[in-house]
């Protein structure tokens, strides 16, 4: 690799993009307690230079000169079809980031530093593009940690709470464990093959699968996949709704795009048995993420475990392409990629879109129980119709771009069970085309209960019944993103191009477009037409019979009143009580006397096991053994203190005799 940032080249323009999130970063530093235009206009200028490159840019290498080195291994980067698609994920959310930003942060501006808030979104949105550009591990680790840094510091931003200093520092002990097992892969992986560049880590067989599980564990604690999510629906409650809406669309991707570098694209590590364990908890993850998602009644928490419900349909693309690979089906593994790519996408999309649009919610109403909403859509109209956009497009519902991702992982179930080559094979394609069905299904129900009970009805709180609709910059964010989701799911046979340099290898034939066989732009044509008849039909029956008002079925209560309407728990009741056994369900009935009670107070409680019956007994365990140790090594002897030196120093220089 040479230092070559040429006037044409895409290291020019991720230069030009750092540089402008520097100047931003510098800013925000200088101006702590004011929003200024320069400020989202710099961080949407940086987003739109990467948008642009993903389109546009082309492939390079390219590495900082000497003195700019870590050890003995150089600052290096690199520019392919994969990192450019991840850019563009940057540079779409981040120029609707820059429209949120300024009018959700202004009702903050009593509470947190807003010049801080935008210095750490400038180094995050800077990490995170050098996380995707880089070429070899010391680069990436660098990018990776000012990553979780930079994030550190937007979940505490309101650190004078104690529940959010817990969230952060949750979620600094998970990107801390993550690190952990990312760089014991990565110093086997250089152990093995004498090298710190991805592209020479090409190994097989079983040497591999060791490293390949510590380097697994270590991206699926960031992403956030089952059973390594237990931060994620901690912290994305605790950050404001720009950071919440970066973290869930783009940072938590990070990890799914080195997933991706390393285990499918360019010299992958090929390991026994790991396509396998992605797969199956893939699968894990995106069934328990949205039911959990249905038990909840903050609206920032439902949402967070829906990303942990994504990550795990993205991560069973990503295992079925590995499994594709393996079986010699070339059909299964590309649409398993694409799956997965495309979903990583989409998924940015309408996830930034929901966390835009409960942001604006919240800045307007100060609440985020769902039981305390309602009537929404009367009073913030364009909010509640691009919430319902990318309820929609989660909900997989066509012709939106989240039906256009499952249906190309369907593709490859379908691939699976049709040529698999056992029949215990083939009835794992067929299962997991259940599986992801059940797994939709719950997904409607829990976004049902979140429009229903959020937008529609009568106020449940006077914060609700006064609330407005968001500002220009606010608005234009979720159009942006409610836009996306509908062109991304009409034009996938156009996007099939880029997706195809990207998961077709080299000398193999390009099958994606014969696999493709549904028309969208023609189902969204004869969609909208069949709407448009309906609504015509409609109008022509109210000016022949107008509709004729009548006071509401009351059963003698009077007036019709907020507290006889469904609640989000009623309406999740029934399947919360099917799978209850996941999470002891429990229904405990209050009455103030036994007959003819006339207060009472029904409480629903769940028990998340894997929190309760395993991350704390074993964060109990670690503090009390870290006590014991803390105890014996800072006793307070300087006697001590030498001799724990010397049998240290002893202990290295055996095991470099021993090398």
């Amino acid at each position: 690799m040479n230092f070559n940032i040429t006037s044409s080249g895409p290291g020019f323009w991720i230069g030009a993009a750092l540089i402008t999130w520097l100047l931003l970063a510098i800013l925000g530093v200088c101006v702590r307690n004011r929003t200024h235009w320069v400020q989202p206009a710099l961080l949407g200028a940086g987003s739109l230079i990467l948008a642009l490159l993903a389109i546009f840019g082309g492939e390079a290498s390219f590495c900082f000169p000497a003195p700019w080195y870590l050890g003995n291994a150089q600052f290096s980067f690199f520019v392919d079809p994969l990192s450019r698609w991840f850019l563009g994920i940057i540079g779409i959310v981040g120029i609707a980031s820059a429209f949120f930003s300024p009018g959700y942060l202004d009702h903050l501006k009593n509470k947190i530093s807003i010049g801080i808030i935008w210095a750490a979104l400038a180094i995050l949105f800077a990490s995170m593009t050098g996380v995707i550009i880089a070429a070899n591990a010391i680069s990436f680790l660098f990018a990776w940690e000012l990553m979780a840094l930079s994030s550190f510091a937007l979940v505490a931003a309101d650190h004078e709470r104690r529940s959010i200093r817990r969230a952060a520092m949750i979620y600094l002990g998970a990107t801390r464990t993550g690190t952990g097992f990312l760089m014991a892969g990565f110093l086997w992986m250089h152990h093995l093959t004498g090298s710190w560049s991805f592209h020479d880590w090409h190994i097989i067989g079983p040497t591999a699968l060791v490293p390949a599980l510590l380097i697994f564990i270590g991206l699926a604690t960031k992403a956030g996949c089952w059973p390594f999510h237990i931060w994620l629906p901690i912290a994305h409650p605790a950050a404001p709704a720009p950071v919440s809406a970066v973290m869930s669309g783009i940072m938590i991707k990070t990890a799914i795009y080195a997933m991706i570098r390393f285990f499918i694209i360019g010299s992958p590590i090929v390991a026994p048995h790991i396509g396998f364990i992605i797969l199956t908890l893939g699968a894990i993850s995106a069934f328990w993420g949205v039911l959990f998602a249905l038990l909840q009644q903050d609206l920032k928490r439902l949402l967070a475990y829906c990303s942990v419900e994504n990550i795990g349909i993205i991560l069973m693309g990503i295992g079925i392409a590995i499994l594709g690979r393996e079986m010699h089906l070339p059909l299964m593994a590309q649409f398993g990629l694409v799956a997965a790519l495309f979903h990583t996408l989409n998924h940015a999309i309408f996830k930034g879109l929901l966390f835009f649009c409960t942001g604006t919610v919240d800045a307007r109403t100060h609440i985020r129980d769902v039981e305390k909403l309602g009537g929404l859509i009367h009073r913030m109209p364009w909010t509640a119709a691009t919430f319902i956009i990318g309820s929609m497009g989660i909900c997989a519902l066509p012709p939106l771009n989240g039906f256009a991702s499952e249906w190309m992982l369907y593709r490859s179930f379908f691939e699976l069970a049709m040529h698999g080559s056992a029949v215990g094979v083939r009835w794992g394609g067929l299962l997991l085309m259940g599986w992801l069905a059940m797994t939709g299904a719950l997904a409607i129900a829990c976004f049902v209960k979140a429009v229903g009970v959020v937008f529609l009805g009568l106020p449940r709180s006077k914060q609700a019944a006064s609330a407005t609709e968001g500002d220009k910059g606010m608005v234009a964010s979720q159009a942006i993103l409610a836009g996306t989701c509908i062109a991304l799911g009409l034009s996938v046979p156009a996007l099939l191009v880029p997706l195809g340099r990207i998961a077709v290898e080299p000398g193999t034939p390009n099958l994606l477009r014969m696999g493709w066989t549904i028309p969208l732009p023609m189902l969204a044509i004869l969609l909208v037409a069949t709407v448009t008849a309906l609504a015509v039909w409609l109008i022509t029956l109210s000016r022949k019979s107008p509709a004729r008002k009548y006071i509401t079925w009351e059963c003698g209560f009077g007036k019709l009143g907020s507290r006889m309407q469904y609640t989000g728990s009623s309406f999740a009741q029934p399947i919360s009580r099917l799978f209850g056994a996941v999470y002891n369900y429990k229904l405990v009935v209050r009455r103030n006397r036994r007959q003819f009670s006339d207060n009472v107070v029904a409480t629903l409680a769940h028990e998340p096991y894997l929190e309760t019956r395993v991350y704390t007994p074993l964060t109990r365990v670690v503090s009390r053994l870290s006590g014991i140790f803390l105890l014996r090594l800072q006793a307070g002897s300087i006697h001590q203190y030498l001799l724990n030196m010397i049998i240290v120093l002893l202990l290295l220089l055996w095991l470099g005799y021993r090398r």
